[in-house]
């Protein structure tokens, strides 16, 4: 497995303490399961807003909820917004923030003050779904082979003999066919909407008539013979998705 990038974002003036011991416990857990991870720590959302925006990655985040400037919560829902699927775990002194939390799609909480069984808990859940959330797609685009993760991948669609792969980073083009790509992907979050169009359901909105809305509010048409199917499995991705993040 490649290395694992793991933020926490905290007021690091203020919560010395629950922040050490986090740090202390992510260790632990992964010195004693044989896991490299990549340790980054930021005392903003401001200033982890930043780094997202840079090359490296960040698979996991331990957010902070109450923060001077950007609270945790908002710096939740910019992250949404700009279609990334990092993994968030909020940390917190309640757990009062339920709907809140459903509409960022967080993964769990951590009330502080934190306990080192509590934390792997939460890295336990992360590390029996991260085969799957660090598998990506190979392609061959602009006289050389990329490797595309699966979650950066909003939506393919073919134009021009073409598949193109929209990305929050921009499209990238590939002479591979739809049915291979879909065959190559093999997920369930991705979904054949029509037969030009393969959408990944964890960048979308919601749907719109026969379009489902991405979060980048781009449309993305439904194949009107399929409307009904296509939204039945719409809805039952969102409630398995859903149940297992309890």
């Amino acid at each position: 497995m490649e290395d694992i990038f793991i933020a926490i974002c905290d007021d690091l003036d203020t919560e010395r303490t629950n922040l050490a011991r986090l740090v202390q416990s992510v260790q632990s857990y992964a010195r004693a399961h044989g896991i490299s991870v990549c340790l980054r720590l930021f005392s903003s959302g401001e200033s982890l807003l930043v780094a997202l925006r840079g090359p490296e990655p960040i698979h996991l985040l331990f957010l902070d909820i109450y923060m001077p400037g950007l609270s945790g919560m908002e710096t939740a829902r910019r992250i949404r917004s700009a279609g990334s699927d990092l993994s968030i775990i909020f940390a917190t002194t309640s757990q009062d923030h339920g709907i809140d939390s459903f509409e960022v799609r967080a993964a769990d909480y951590l009330v502080k003050p934190f306990r080192e069984e509590d934390v792997a808990a939460c890295l336990d859940w992360y590390f029996s779904h991260v085969p799957e959330r660090l598998r990506s797609l190979s392609v061959y685009s602009r006289g050389e082979w990329q490797q595309i993760p699966l979650s950066s991948i909003c939506y393919i669609d073919v134009y021009d003999h073409q598949s193109r792969l929209h990305t929050p980073h921009g499209v990238i083009t590939a002479r591979r066919g739809l049915d291979g790509l879909e065959a190559a992907i093999d997920s369930q979050d991705f979904l054949r909407c029509h037969r030009s169009f393969l959408v990944n359901l964890k960048h979308v909105e919601g749907m719109e008539g026969s379009d489902f809305r991405m979060v980048d509010q781009t449309l993305v048409p439904i194949s009107t013979a399929n409307t009904a199917r296509i939204r039945r499995q719409f809805i039952d991705w969102t409630y398995m998705k859903a149940w297992s993040q309890r």
